[in-house]
């Protein structure tokens, strides 16, 4: 049904022309709500407006105190420069940071040093992450330095102690493709997030080669390390800009496309190439739709380039009128690796499960369509030549705040990951490959085409394309589910909580939620009603199905090896037992945006938000889900249920405490 769509843009879409543009935004210091950040917006909007776009600068205020939803405008920040040096011993003096070099020298939001700059001992953290670090260490008046967490180490050092500034070094470590050592020479990216209470400072990245050589020398030294640092920052109220461009369509529906534009200088593929992208998207649409080769859609295509999450949020929250008419989205976010270089594969991320959509469904045909690349000798295969995957979702952009179902608009994502280099220095142009630009760029537009323009029949289609999508996906898990109990040792096949029934019913009812979302193209339609009606009760039908046939095999399997079925239930913990009378509530519209209410906790809730993070590391994402899949109907025993049936896992002690801490902060409420 998109082919004669893909075929026309295909033959349109340019990734020399996307690769420009990640050249001129990746000029850019583009940290979010500062005067680089304005000037690669307006960038896109000139160039969106020539290529015949309706394209404007959204501005937001970033004063500090202005909320959208949950979400914290910062005040803006500008930088003119800064330099760090090594100033005694003196056989050793040397320049350690300067921010003309580079801009990630410095951590970003660093507030102003007095004019004419400071001079201060530096003395080595053990991480500096936890209380006894500072054991018989006086760190007042002096800057620390350090690898651990930055907000925690200013929390400690500077906030508790006294501290004057960090100089922090450190860097990512992710097996099996970045092994410790691969960054050594690179600065990582790191802000400050200013909240309006914290007490203020600066501060310095080195490379990991550099913080460890100044940490042997502080170590080695008999008389005190000093350094003399300079900052030539401002941190005021401002605004914050979107780039906001359409192609109109016949009604007032749209489909949005998104990409954060923001990240310090380069930044290339994280965001430069989403923003690219989505501009050549934009561009080949506009042009074959002028032309009369595309007709112009029934809906109209929106653009929107952003800063991460708060640009997303500004929008919708000023627009939240518009959202009952945003039929669909996607999000753009690093796409234009060279997958040799950076080690990735482009990934489409589904859709949340708490808002299951044909979009999915419909972006991995047209996948298929981009991965067919070459093929076989005999011609009959074809096959792509670049690593890809599909994935479930995981948030971190901006589609985890249009697919959060109090949004409601279904987004999924288009990522390369893992990328050796994101949030470093060496997210540079050359890592940026203009055939994956291109790739993507095509993807989108047929992407958002289609959505624009499908009527009745497209509904049709699509309805039946994500029934057969859903329909294997349920056969493999169901599949996936009997071949784990199959492969435990001894003489038993265990069954344990969720059951198998549980899990059957929960995939068959997502995959006929996924069809019954195809109705928002076609709403009312008889025929797409009677279509997507009898696909459900297919759907339904075959859950039931794959449910007595995976029974069947299980105890033929038993019958065979000789052991015994076993269901193993278990009784409610006393944890469990509490949960089930918890009724937690959402009291703001969207995915909470935690870090600027931290300081609305206690200290001793701020201890144990942290504690809570570093000792169930990896349930962040459990948090989010569960988020979404509270309604204030479902008990938090019921929703961390959910969060099991579609993540394979959960952590009630985790989710317990999170919904607690929420509620210190405002951002929930327990019934």
């Amino acid at each position: 049904m998109f082919k004669h769509i893909y075929d026309k843009l295909a033959r349109e879409v340019s990734g020399e022309i996307a690769f420009n543009h990640v050249a001129e935004i990746s000029r850019h210091h583009r940290i979010q709500a500062s005067p680089g950040m304005r000037d690669a917006v307006n960038y896109a909007v000139e160039t969106l407006k020539s290529y015949g776009l309706r394209a404007e600068t959204r501005a937001y205020p970033a004063n500090g105190r202005d909320y959208s939803w949950s979400s914290l405008m910062f005040k803006e920040w500008s930088c003119a420069d800064a330099e760090l040096r090594l100033v005694e011993p003196e056989d050793q003096a040397r320049f350690l940071a300067r921010y003309s070099e580079s801009k990630l020298s410095l951590i970003q939001r660093s507030l102003p040093t007095p004019k004419g700059g400071v001079t201060a001992e530096v003395v080595a953290l053990d991480k500096g992450e936890e209380p006894q670090d500072y054991r018989g260490l006086d760190v007042s008046g002096k800057m620390v330095l350090t690898d651990g967490d930055v907000a925690r180490v200013k929390e400690l050092a500077v906030d508790g102690r006294g501290a004057l500034a960090i100089v922090y070094y450190g860097t990512w470590v992710r097996e099996p493709n970045l092994p410790e050592g691969t960054l050594d020479d690179a600065l990582k990216y790191t802000s400050f997030w200013w909240g309006g209470e914290e007490k203020p400072c600066f501060g310095f990245v080195l490379t990991p080669r550099t913080g460890r050589w100044l940490r042997d020398l502080i170590e080695k030294s008999k008389a005190p390390v000093r350094l003399h640092a300079t900052v030539d920052s401002n941190l005021y109220e401002g605004s914050v800009e979107d780039a906001v461009a359409t192609i109109p369509g016949e009604t007032n529906e749209e489909v949005v496309v998104v990409a954060h534009i923001c990240h310090p200088q380069p930044s290339a593929n994280d965001n430069a190439s989403g923003s690219a992208a989505a501009m050549e998207a934009a561009r080949a649409l506009s042009k074959l739709i002028k032309a009369g080769d595309l007709p112009k859609p029934r809906r109209t295509i929106r653009f929107t380039l952003v800063p991460e999450m708060a640009g997303s949020y500004a929008w919708l929250a000023e627009n939240e009128k518009v959202i009952p008419d945003i039929v669909a989205a996607l999000n753009l976010d690093m796409v234009g690796e060279n997958q040799d270089v950076c080690g990735s594969p482009l990934v489409v991320e589904r859709t949340p499960e708490a808002t299951p959509s044909y979009v999915n469904s419909l972006m991995e045909a047209i996948y298929g369509e981009v991965k067919g690349e070459t093929g076989n000798l005999g011609g009959s295969a074809k096959y792509p030549l670049f690593r890809h995957a599909v994935a479930p979702f995981s948030g971190g952009s901006d589609h985890y705040v249009y697919s959060d179902p109090t949004v409601g608009v279904p987004c999924p994502m288009l990522i390369q990951w893992p990328d050796k280099f994101w949030h470093t220095s060496y997210d540079t142009l050359d890592k940026v490959d203009p055939e994956m630009l291109r790739k993507v760029a095509l993807m989108t537009a047929t992407y958002a085409y289609f959505i624009a323009d499908a009527g009745p029949g497209e509904a049709i289609w699509l309805a039946s394309e994500t029934a057969v999508r859903e329909k294997a996906s349920l056969t493999s898990r169901m599949q996936g589910e009997v071949t784990r109990m199959m492969g435990a040792e001894g003489d038993e096949v265990v069954e344990s909580p969720p059951f198998l029934p549980e899990r059957a019913e929960y995939w068959t009812g997502r995959a006929a939620a996924a069809v019954r979302s195809v109705r928002r193209l076609a709403p009312k339609d008889r025929r797409v009603e009677a279509t997507v009606g009898r696909l459900s009760s297919e759907i339904d039908a075959a859950g039931r199905t794959g449910l007595r046939q995976a029974e069947k095999t299980l105890r033929e399997y038993a019958e065979a090896g000789k052991k015994r079925m076993v269901k193993r239930r278990r009784r409610a913990n006393k944890l469990e037992r509490e949960a089930a009378n918890i009724l937690p509530r959402r009291l703001f519209r969207g995915p909470v945006s935690i870090r600027p209410w931290l300081e609305r906790l206690s200290a001793e809730d701020r201890e144990a938000y942290w504690r809570l993070g570093k000792e169930h590391k990896g349930s962040d994402i459990l948090g989010i889900l569960a988020m979404y899949w509270t309604d204030g109907r479902r008990s938090l025993l019921e929703v961390s249920r959910l969060v099991e049936l579609e993540a394979g896992r959960t952590d009630l002690e985790y989710l317990t405490e999170y919904y607690r801490l929420l509620c210190a902060m405002g951002l929930a409420a327990l019934g």
